[in-house]
């Protein structure tokens, strides 16, 4: 038996820096499944545990271990990536993406503020919030319409059945909070020695009871982890049942949390790596039929922008006379620009074809980003305009650079997959929105490979509106989002390289559908960057590391910028990179 006065599991499930002091104790969930070793942390598979049931219980499984293992005035559970903050003054960002001794100073992970925060109240929990889907926070819900959308609502149907005939006294406050607005989430809390073994004890209890009335036959592998889920309402429940019931005095506490941290790459280094790769040694031109087949949807307003992402194509390509550009239109490109736009891609050797489309059967689907125009949907309709001959195709974005061969990317085999994408940098939470299985990893629509000829086949017009009408109220990423929904479990995965968004060159506070790995690997060495933020190299204010690679392709087109706003734009990035606080702590942890 481990006695302190405050012992604080701080939970890990993977090796990760530690987050560590006299009261704060790593402790590693699940390590009796052998599939990590926390190194530094106590493992929950000591003394009496549940360790092996980790899959589905979670950040329990430790505070099982504690509850049994552990003589302490006040017990608490935190997260590696999720922990409250003690610190006396609230700090003005909560987020880190990495553990140092400022980590430490900024949030007050320190046992006397600790001991102080304790001493100030009989539970401590992160604060309660409005309970809303990602990316919605127009749209409130109560805290049991947020479970049945998000998990299997017959689950916590089942679970308040349970508390109703075992927990009669504690069932009003579970009531009260699925039929609220409002929940903190994680199973977060410190307690006091009684409060706490009376929840623990409660907790466990009626989890070991659902066990046995759940089914959980088919659930996937996010689904799985069950009790993990339903304990959070049931913490809540308790927290306010304690506080009417027990008198006990509850305090909110900030919660940090961590972001995926930034790949350790130096920008100047990827830049001029992408740079040595614009001008490939071209091949003898070729007879052939067979083009390599590029799809653009752009208005007047992206005309140089795609004309950018056009010369990008043509220049790293050893065989540009095999590329056929075709821009999806709305009738609504002028005929200097159209000219100009020619003049540029067929004098390089390639091939442009406008396309105009008739977007009436397109008004009805929704611009909710102020950035975003009707143009988006042109490539739901694409099939209906390109060529017969057209059987697959690439789609770009106007906001991309490529920096590798596309006909790298045309050789890629779809394996009977309609479609291919690469991950996006929120897949997780954009999938969890859509209702989509874990199974699925939710793609971003900017770089895309299309199998025309099996669209063709395809009733898409009733498929779209049939996925409008199932989904609808959570469509916010348009076509994306469409395009996610009709393809769920039937898409090609690229490797992101191929869609370099802007959030691997900085911190990303968001659930990506890519892991570290992928994304250090994209970072130093991109296929195609994607312009994916609001702040476009266009923009005085973007940072971004690739700006340059953009401009050099801008100014050898029609669009070129003048001598005067290419130093003014350059004064701005320089100021912008180099004076902001976040941005050296970057360029000198790169640096070393």
């Amino acid at each position: 038996m481990i006695s302190k006065k405050i012992f604080i599991s701080v939970v890990y499930f993977k090796p990760a820096p530690l987050v560590k002091t006299e009261y704060l104790n790593p402790v590693q969930a699940g390590r009796a499944l052998g599939r990590y070793d926390v190194e530094g942390a106590i493992g929950d598979d000591t003394g009496k545990n549940i360790s092996e049931k980790n899959v589905s219980w979670n950040e329990l499984t430790a505070l099982y271990w504690m509850r049994h293992n552990v003589d302490a005035e006040y017990y608490g559970l935190m997260h590696y990536r999720r922990l409250m903050v003690f610190a006396e003054k609230k700090p003005k960002a909560v987020t880190f993406s990495d553990i140092t001794e400022r980590e430490f100073e900024r949030f007050g992970w320190d046992d006397a503020l600790i001991e102080k925060a304790c001493e100030s109240a009989d539970i401590l929990t992160p604060p309660v919030r409005d309970i809303y889907l990602p990316g919605m926070p127009g749209v409130l819900m109560t805290a049991s319409e947020f479970y049945s959308h998000q998990h299997h609502g017959r689950d916590m149907d089942i679970l308040e059945a349970i508390v109703k005939e075992r927990s009669p006294e504690i069932y009003p406050y579970l009531v009260q909070i699925l039929t609220g607005r409002k929940v903190f989430f994680n199973n977060i809390s410190v307690m006091k020695k009684a409060l706490f073994r009376e929840y623990a004890d409660w907790l466990i209890d009626t989890l070991e009871v659902a066990e046995q009335r759940i089914d959980r036959a088919g659930y996937d592998g996010y689904q799985a982890r069950t009790w993990g889920f339903l304990a959070e309402y049931l913490t809540n429940a308790y927290v306010a049942y304690a506080k009417s019931v027990h008198k006990a005095k509850v305090k909110e506490l900030p919660l940090t949390w961590g972001t995926r941290p930034r790949p350790s790459v130096s920008p100047e280094a990827v830049l001029a790596k992408a740079r040595t790769k614009r001008h490939r040694e071209r091949l003898a031109e070729t007879s052939s039929d067979s083009k390599i087949e590029v799809v653009l949807a752009v208005d007047d307003n992206y005309v140089p922008h795609s004309a950018v992402t056009m010369l990008s194509a043509i220049r790293t390509s050893s065989m540009p006379d095999q590329l056929r550009f075709h821009v999806l239109n709305g009738r609504n490109i002028t005929d200097d620009n159209r000219r100009k736009l020619t003049t540029l891609i067929e004098g390089e050797g390639a091939t442009l074809n406008f396309l105009d489309i008739d977007d009436s059967d397109l008004r009805w689907l929704p611009l909710n980003r102020d950035y975003v125009s009707i143009a988006t949907y042109y490539r739901l309709v694409m099939q209906e305009y390109l060529p017969k001959t057209v059987e697959k195709a690439i789609y770009l974005d106007a906001d991309t650079v490529v920096v590798d061969p596309l006909e790298d990317l045309w050789m890629t085999d779809l394996e009977d997959h309609p479609v291919a994408g690469a991950p996006d940098d929120a897949g997780f939470q954009q999938a969890r929105r859509l209702q989509l299985s874990s199974r699925h990893r939710y793609f971003n629509a900017g770089i895309m490979i299309f199998d025309v000829a099996s669209f063709r086949k395809m009733e898409l017009k009733e498929d779209i509106i049939s996925a409008f009408r199932k989904h609808g109220s959570c469509i916010i990423s348009q076509d994306q989002d469409i395009l996610n929904i009709l393809f769920s479990e039937n898409t090609k995965m690229l490797h992101l390289r191929w869609n370099a968004g802007s959030r691997i060159y900085r911190d990303n506070p968001l659930e990506p559908s890519y892991d570290e790995e992928e994304a250090l690997e994209a970072a130093s060495d991109p296929a195609i960057v994607h312009f994916t933020d609001k702040r476009k190299p266009w923009h005085l204010k973007c940072t971004h590391p690739f700006t340059e690679l953009y401009w050099d392709y801008r100014n050898e087109t029609p669009w070129a910028e003048t001598a005067a706003d290419r130093m003014k734009r350059r004064a701005v990035y320089w100021l912008r990179r180099h004076l902001r606080a976040r941005d050296r702590r970057f360029d000198n942890k790169v640096g070393r």
